[in-house]
């Protein structure tokens, strides 16, 4: 014993080197990507100044270069930020609790196919040390899965919810494996830093085809499938647990969440949702406005729907449609017939992710925090969240 702990001192002490090091490198590479992102500020607003004596397209394409330079700036200071904000945390562990009618897979935990009736479980993933917000490393991984009956599952969410931390129940969207779910549900509900109880239902969307048609229809399919199964879920949790609930859908699981709340609304009794949150919804614009949007507004206190125009996801899944617009595409026509004073719309067209750019809201460090703000009640005009009203919606600002 005295030899494995003298074992542990000598590694720790050697990591703190280390630690030093990366914290000098980070601090610098913050440093460079502060003084560029404020020269690139610089040129912008220089650039939105100087509108006279120039051709119109000739200052169109000026402000639209330099909108691209400040964004592509103020995406790398937020991830340098958060990698040297990360650096000294420790390592943790984050427990997920699922449904999922998935059948069973010896590779995957859970295939892609629907078992046609609901398992239950707990997973408990390693958030790994020095993790920076938004971010999904390799070691961040699932470590164990533990099958609950639906009673145990049930007494699981109760304990674990105590006093004062509500639900965040999740739905994922398409391309997403039951792994990779359970991963990104416990690295937003950590970086949220807020006492919630990330709750899954993962329904069987394939997992690992991006940018598959064949697949895509496949995803749509056991998405209209699987509405049923996860309302049997929400409205389980709404009757028998008693602390607040937030629901977020991402992508195609918007669909699911949508259709399950139509059916949930003919129950009698249940309670309300304390917040809807659509996250890059693949749902047509108008079928939710005249069909869903009723329905969750009726169903829950508060409805927030982040989009995104440069969404390519979207863009495609706009294109195999027939050109009708997705809800979460951020198209001015669409956003008119949604306006309510309990619908808000957060824009994050000029934020950068990635190239894909459809998972904005867990993988950035700047729409995470604005999603905390959302979790813990503040309106969409309030100081703290830094939106810019634009019509019908709320903008990030460039």
């Amino acid at each position: 014993m005295l030899y494995a702990l003298t074992m542990l001192a000598a590694l720790a002490a050697d990591a703190e080197p280390e630690r030093d090091r990366l914290r000098d490198r980070y601090e610098r590479q913050t440093q460079r990507c502060e003084e560029r992102l404020i020269e690139a500020e610089g040129r912008w607003v220089r650039v939105c100044a100087d509108v006279q004596g120039n051709e119109p397209r000739h200052t169109e394409r000026k402000q639209r270069r330099a909108v691209e330079r400040l964004i592509g700036r103020r995406a790398r200071h937020s991830h340098a930020q958060a990698r040297l904000e990360g650096l000294g945390r420790p390592e943790t562990t984050v427990e997920v609790v699922f449904a999922t009618n998935r059948v069973p897979d010896d590779k995957q935990l859970f295939g892609a196919r629907d078992q046609g009736r609901l398992s239950w479980g707990v997973a408990t993933v390693r958030i790994p040390a020095d993790h920076p917000a938004g971010a999904l490393e390799r070691d961040l991984d699932i470590v164990s899965v533990q099958p609950l009956r639906e009673a145990a599952f049930q007494a699981h969410v109760a304990a674990a919810s105590g006093v004062d931390q509500g639900l965040l129940v999740y739905v994922h969207g398409y391309n997403n494996s039951f792994p990779y779910a359970v991963r990104r549900l416990a690295q937003v509900s950590h970086d949220l830093q807020l006492p919630v109880v990330p709750v899954l239902f993962s329904w069987p969307s394939h997992g690992g085809t991006w940018m598959s048609m064949a697949k895509y229809t496949y995803d749509e399919n056991a998405a209209a499938r699987s509405s049923a199964p996860f309302a049997e879920v929400l409205g389980s949790l709404l009757e028998e647990q008693t602390a607040p609930v937030v629901l977020m859908a991402h992508s195609l699981g918007s669909r699911v969440v949508s259709e399950a709340m139509s059916d949930l609304a003919q129950r009698d009794g249940l309670r309300p949702l304390d917040e809807l949150v659509l996250a890059a919804p693949d749902i047509d614009a108008t079928v939710y406005a005249q069909r869903f949007a009723p329905v969750a507004l009726g169903s829950a206190d508060r409805v927030t729907l982040y989009c995104a125009a440069d969404d390519r996801a979207l863009k495609l899944s706009r294109q195999v449609h027939g050109g009708y617009d997705r809800l979460g595409s951020c198209r001015e026509d669409s956003l008119d017939s949604l306006q309510h004073p309990r619908l808000e719309v957060v824009d994050a067209s000029q934020l950068y992710v990635d190239l894909i750019d459809h998972d904005k809201v867990a993988g950035s460090p700047r729409l995470l925090s604005d999603l905390r703000q959302v979790l813990v009640g503040a309106p969409i005009h309030a100081d703290e969240r830094g939106l810019v009203p634009q019509g019908p919606r709320y903008e990030l600002p460039p």
